[in-house]
């Protein structure tokens, strides 16, 4: 019950900490400072071509196929400008360019963890500009991302075999939502150096409600095309960092072990003395 009630404190907490990090943002300019990735740029360029040359293929391709009445096809539904806004909307949810919306995010996001937690936390992170930093962050979000999803998927059809209500859809938002959180909460964690297990542990044994309160405003956020999809991951982002920093004491203790983890380091780092000394031998 005290899990519960504590659970519920933390969840209405991250709500209606979001105000002050939209603030946090705008007041310390977060966003500058994006100009020392320089690597990110040669990388829109790529993309910029890529994407020309698609638009060029498809105008070529709908001009073929409406070449006896290219004018009046303009003003019908069939128009291109309408095609590409359709594909572009479905894009966004569920296609490549929400993949390719993603990677160029992870930049921000980790520009925005990392710059927040220097503020806060005087932390900083050496050469965390360079690519290598960056590419390591973006490994580890796809690999938590496909675990979030993977549980959310068996957790989504067990329940919905058993119950497909209105109380279903209720779990089912709740579940969506913490997924959605823990994945942008793990990016905080991961500036303390916690592995993906010690992070999931980390939160799950005493932040669920902050997990929940992270994803369900990051969820409805992304149904807002463009501006919600592009402002949501960044804004709850810096909410994660300024809750967590308040709720959590792994900035000042780091992250604790209990006794079957400690167990197991220690026969890893016995295993590990074992075999240096036949090495020697």
């Amino acid at each position: 019950m005290h899990r519960l009630k504590l659970s519920i404190h933390e969840f209405f907490y991250t709500l209606l900490a979001f105000p002050r990090a939209w603030r946090f943002m705008r007041n310390h300019r977060l966003w500058e400072g994006l100009r020392q990735y320089g690597w990110v740029a040669r990388t829109l360029v790529v993309i910029g071509v890529l994407g020309a040359a698609y638009v060029i293929f498809e105008a070529v391709d709908w001009y073929g196929s409406h070449a006896d009445a290219p004018l009046s096809a303009m003003m019908s539904s069939e128009s291109l400008l309408v095609q590409w806004f359709t594909e572009l909307t479905e894009s966004l949810s569920e296609g490549l360019l929400n993949w390719v919306t993603l990677v160029l995010l992870e930049v921000v996001i980790y520009h925005f963890m990392r710059k927040t937690l220097q503020i806060i936390l005087k932390k900083d992170v050496e050469n965390a500009h360079t690519f290598k930093p960056f590419l390591n962050a973006q490994i580890r979000m796809i690999i938590v991302s496909v675990i979030a999803l993977t549980v959310e998927a068996v957790i989504l059809n067990v329940t919905e075999a058993i119950y497909g209500g209105w109380l279903f859809w209720i779990f089912s938002l709740f579940i969506r939502s913490t997924m959605l959180g823990y994945v942008i909460a793990d990016n905080y964690n991961e500036q303390f150096d916690l592995s993906i297990d010690q992070s999931r542990r980390n939160l799950y044994r005493g932040h669920i409600g902050i997990c929940f309160g992270l994803g369900l405003p990051l969820l409805l956020m992304l149904k807002i095309p463009l501006f919600g999809t592009i402002l949501g991951p960044l804004v709850t982002s810096v909410t994660a960092a300024i809750v967590l920093r308040e709720k959590s004491d792994l900035h000042i203790i780091g992250y604790q072990m209990n006794e079957e983890e400690r167990a197991t380091a220690e026969k890893k780092a016995a295993k590990k003395v074992s075999k240096r000394k036949r090495k020697v031998t």
